[in-house]
């Protein structure tokens, strides 16, 4: 369970994804790669339906594939206008990553703070 006493949306060997309720968004901890993108597409679609903006803490991610990475670049775009998807506590690579393919301009994502290595 998670400081709030709920139960992760998804708990693999692999992969922990729990709901936060504030900021509303999602805590990302383990390994995303392509046998846990199915995963984290149903825990993105719990969260779809919030209205207004959302926060994916990234801190406790120890790997993060270009799929997954990919899929949460999609997710920001299809927020409604003025909504918002923060990606805080990335790891430096992720966020060269993300501004080197311009997907920094995403209409919908904020990168917010980052994680010190």
């Amino acid at each position: 369970m998670d400081a709030a006493g709920a139960e992760p949306l998804v708990r693999t060997a692999e992969l922990r994804i729990l709901r936060i309720e504030q900021p509303p968004g999602l805590r990302i901890e383990g390994v995303v790669d392509i046998h846990a993108h199915r995963h984290l597409h149903g825990a993105l679609d719990v969260i779809a339906s919030i209205e207004g903006d959302l926060q994916l803490d990234l801190s406790g991610l120890e790997f993060l594939d270009i799929g997954g990475l990919r899929m949460l670049i999609g997710f920001a775009r299809t927020r409604k206008p003025g909504d918002h998807v923060e990606l805080t506590g990335l790891a430096p690579h992720l966020r060269n990553v993300i501004a080197l393919v311009g997907w920094d301009d995403t209409p919908g994502l904020r990168l917010g703070d980052h994680r010190v290595n």
